[in-house]
């Protein structure tokens, strides 16, 4: 069974430090709880923990009345990122589904997450909506990682529109899904990165194609079937780290 993971946003040689000088850590008050409360752990066993960087650090943990601490005994370099660098592009939809769709591209592999809002988005977020939106989509980001093993926890940004989104979104392969494209999906070997942008319900709008593919997008047809857009990233996710990435293949 694996170990209980943690997520804490510290330098790495903090835990280095612990590790060498056989100190303990403190997990967060938020970590010290779900510990506590929600898996019941109790003193001695053990748990891991892990800053984003790659890298995670064993140890047992102890709690008292105020947190829970972990005594470091090893550290590791577990290769669990896949070796292509995945960025989805999504369109703003609503808060349920923009949640599921967070949640399984940390676990399918994907490093960056670009939100944008788009002409047939019915969700519209700015300002301080959009900041605590982002902030609980990272909390969701960082829940994912913990559960399914990743030490590095994706980026989380916005853009203010579809066509901004394009332009500021760099990879060597650059896959805009659009039901209807004239030409199905590719992608071929030797590619560090590779993007691909979803829209709303109803897809991006013509113009919004356009200007992605003025950006250097190429819209294309995933599969026969046209996909709803809380399934379309993840779909794009899973077919290039079967194709590209740590996926295997028949």
């Amino acid at each position: 069974m694996a170990d209980p993971r943690f997520f804490l946003p510290a330098d790495a040689a903090l835990f280095d430090d612990a590790l060498r000088n056989g100190t303990e850590i403190t997990l967060s008050e938020k970590a010290s709880h779900h510990a506590m409360r929600a898996l019941r752990l109790r003193n001695g066993e053990t748990v891991t923990v892990f800053c984003g960087t790659g890298r995670e650090w064993r140890g047992t943990v102890r709690f008292d009345a105020k947190a829970g601490y972990v005594a470091l005994t090893e550290s590791s370099d577990p290769q669990r990122e896949p070796p292509v660098r995945l960025t989805l592009v999504q369109a703003l939809v609503s808060p349920e589904k923009l949640d599921w769709i967070v949640e399984k591209a940390v676990e399918t592999g994907v490093s960056e997450i670009v939100l944008t809002p788009a002409a047939r988005s019915v969700t519209r977020l700015a300002g301080d909506r959009l900041e605590k939106r982002l902030q609980k989509l990272r909390d969701i980001a960082v829940s994912a990682a913990e559960q399914c093993g990743r030490n590095v926890v994706p980026l989380i940004r916005a853009e203010a529109s579809a066509a901004a989104a394009f332009q500021n979104t760099q990879a060597d392969l650059r896959l805009l899904l659009a039901p209807g494209a004239p030409r199905p999906a590719a992608a071929a070997g030797g590619i560090r990165s590779a993007a691909f942008a979803v829209g709303p319900e109803g897809g991006f709008s013509p113009e919004e194609i356009a200007s992605g593919e003025e950006a250097g997008w190429s819209a294309v047809l995933l599969g026969p079937r046209v996909l709803r857009t809380e399934t379309a990233g993840i779909a794009a996710a899973v077919w290039l780290n079967t194709v590209l990435g740590d996926y295997p293949r028949a």
